[in-house]
This record gives C-alpha cells, structure tokens and sequence, in this order.
C-alpha cells in the first residue's frame, strides 16, 4: 500500500479510537486496515460493557454511523457493524449464550440503533 493511502486510513481510524477510549479505555480494540474501503475497528466487549458499549454507540451515531446487528447463537456473539461515510468500519462484538443447536439459526443482519 502507498504511504499516503496508508496514512489517510489511519488518520480515520484514529478519530474513530479517540471515541472508543473515551467511553471504554480497555477494551480489546484491532485494526483491520485491509479490509473495506476505509479499514475496520474491531472491538471485542465482555459481558460487564454492555451500558459502555451502548454510550458509545450513541457516540458513534451521533458522528454519522448507522449500525446493523447480528446474533449468532451457535458461535455466542452478537455483532454491531457500523458504516459511515468516508470513515472506517466499525464492528463490535459482544458474548451471549452460546446455544449449540442453533447451528443454522442466525438471524439476518437488522438496522438497529443504541439510541
């Protein structure tokens, strides 16, 4: 990747971690900078960061993300994407049961809002 184009994608995403830091400082954070046109954040949240997780969905949508959600209860995570406009992708994940009978019962990506 050129050194400009590596650079602006950083840029993005760092913007989108000064939000994350600002609500949950620990939580496990990677940057996928490959993937999409802009990257994707990951964030992995445990059970306890649910009320955090939720501020800074609030956050995020108040800067132009729009989130989608999907259960997955075969692999025990629920997980937000969310897309803005010429910024990075922003995926979050969350634990809940797992449920190993529901091999094929993930439920289809659904608009959904923190707010």
């Amino acid at each position: 990747m050129k050194p400009r184009s590596l650079r602006h994608r950083l840029e993005k995403a760092a913007k989108a971690l000064v939000l994350v830091q600002k609500h949950t400082p620990n939580v496990h954070s990677l940057l996928d900078e490959d993937k999409g046109e802009h990257g994707h954040l990951i964030l992995k949240y445990d059970d306890g960061d649910a009320s955090k997780m939720t501020a800074l969905g609030k956050d995020l949508e108040s800067k132009g993300y729009q989130f989608r959600v999907k259960k997955s209860p075969w692999l025990g995570q629920v997980t937000y994407l969310g897309k803005a406009d010429d910024k990075t992708s922003i995926i979050i994940t969350r634990p809940i049961t797992k449920d190993r009978l529901a091999i094929n019962e993930d439920s289809p990506e659904q608009p959904y809002s923190f707010k």
